[in-house]
């Protein structure tokens, strides 16, 4: 056998006892996988809060409003501000939208005028302007100014105090828009001074109203005047 042909032969011997020896000797290695862009993880999509229509929708609903409470007229309920369902009564003479309320002792007023001067309610005359109990009102650069009147003719009227009486308002607010004037009193049902007319709970009494639809002043002619009635509440 010549030299080449060992020397082949040993050759060929070597390299398998080398592989034989890698593949008993050591861990296999795991393939490795053709380059490639990176795996995102699967993530469950993230909650999105509910807002607007969404929200509202899937909120219980709210109950039924209940009836309103008997309204009990208070002293502090004044405030010159009439928001709807806050009178149980109301009529509108004259252009002015007369408000009221009453319980066993006093008299709740509200008064809405569509001028900026003055307002005016008279209480049970007897004739024309004579015996009524008049109140009148007004507004100016935020300011209420208010006055207690008697009906002492047919055609006038003057201040509680000024013919011999008092003046018997028990609370008083007031507020001015560009296009109206409120105001809103109480006063006793029966005050006994001779200058107050009694009222008599669930008794049915005639009214005057007028405004003036620029001037405060009470000794301007009125704009505008009417007639009207008004119920008063039984007592509780």
């Amino acid at each position: 056998m010549s030299k080449w042909v060992l020397i082949a032969l040993g050759v060929a011997l070597a390299a398998g006892f080398a592989t034989w020896l890698v593949l008993t000797q050591w861990p296999a290695v795991e393939p490795v996988a053709p380059a490639s862009a990176p795996a995102v993880a699967a993530t469950p999509p993230a909650e999105v809060p509910t807002t607007g229509n969404a929200q509202a929708a899937a909120a219980p609903t709210s109950p039924e409003p209940k009836p309103a409470a008997p309204v009990r007229v208070t002293l502090s309920s004044v405030d010159g501000v009439i928001s709807d369902g806050e009178y149980p009564h109301s009529v509108e003479i004259a252009g002015v939208k007369v408000y009221w309320v009453n319980d066993g002792r006093v008299l709740c007023i509200g008064l809405v005028s569509p001028g900026t001067g003055y307002v005016a309610i008279g209480l049970d005359p007897v004739e024309r302007m004579l015996g009524a109990n008049f109140v009148l009102g007004s507004v100016a650069e935020g300011v209420l100014t208010i006055r207690d009147d008697y009906g002492n003719a047919a055609t006038g009227h003057d201040a509680d105090t000024t013919l011999g009486g008092t003046d018997n308002l028990l609370s008083a607010a007031g507020h001015q828009w560009a296009d109206q004037t409120v105001v809103e009193f109480v006063i006793p049902l029966n005050s006994g001074d001779s200058t107050d007319k009694q009222l008599v709970p669930g008794s049915s009494y005639p009214i005057l109203v007028a405004y003036n639809a620029l001037s405060d002043d009470f000794s301007a002619r009125h704009s505008r005047r009417g007639t009207g009635r008004i119920t008063l509440d039984p007592a509780p």
